[in-house]
């Protein structure tokens, strides 16, 4: 079971399968997924969301669902999810990723989900680093990965493609948390 979060704006929690219609459907829209695979058809994808729903990724990994807030704990509307999972289903790198429905797009949503499982990573999962990977053309997720402190290594093939690789260690991690106090930023 994964923990529960709120930010200012965002009610983070666990994915299940109440989640499967609004998974399918930001899926289903073709500038949401204009940068990974093509998504099958609904009833095939329904099928592979239910699998991934149901999908067990480890000790404290997975998927959030991520709601905007619409009153103290109480899930507002479905505006996409947040992931920490081996990369590509394999590892062994543990991977940090994200996906939103059109209209949640530039507000800030993905980097603010981000830190919070960011920070989960490192302080309560206790792991060595997170990597995430993109089209190299989706400047947008790579800004946010950056702006979460992640940098860019390259390439790495996943996903059954050739895409750019980004990593934060612990080690810059903790250096870039000892920064943040020093500016007042934390």
């Amino acid at each position: 079971m994964l923990p529960t979060y709120e930010t200012e704006r965002l009610l983070l929690r666990e994915r299940t399968l109440d989640d499967l219609d609004a998974c399918v459907a930001m899926d289903l829209d073709p500038e949401v997924v204009k940068y990974i695979r093509p998504t099958p058809p609904e009833p095939e994808h329904r099928i592979f969301m239910r699998e991934s729903i149901s999908r067990d990724y480890g000790d404290g990994l997975g998927f959030w669902s991520i709601f905007e807030k619409a009153g103290e704990g109480v899930e507002g509307a479905f505006i996409g999810w947040v992931l920490l999972v081996p990369l590509a289903g394999e590892g062994p790198e543990v991977e940090i990723g994200y996906r939103f429905v059109q209209r949640a797009w530039g507000k800030g949503y993905a980097t603010e989900a981000a830190i919070v499982i960011r920070e989960y990573a490192f302080q309560k999962l206790g792991l060595d680093a997170i990597c995430g990977v993109t089209d190299p053309d989706n400047a947008a997720s790579q800004h946010v990965l950056q702006k979460i402190g992640l940098s860019r290594k390259g390439d790495r093939f996943a996903y059954g493609e050739v895409l750019s690789f980004f990593l934060l260690t612990r080690e810059n991690w903790i250096a870039g948390s000892a920064e943040r106090e020093t500016h007042g930023q934390v």
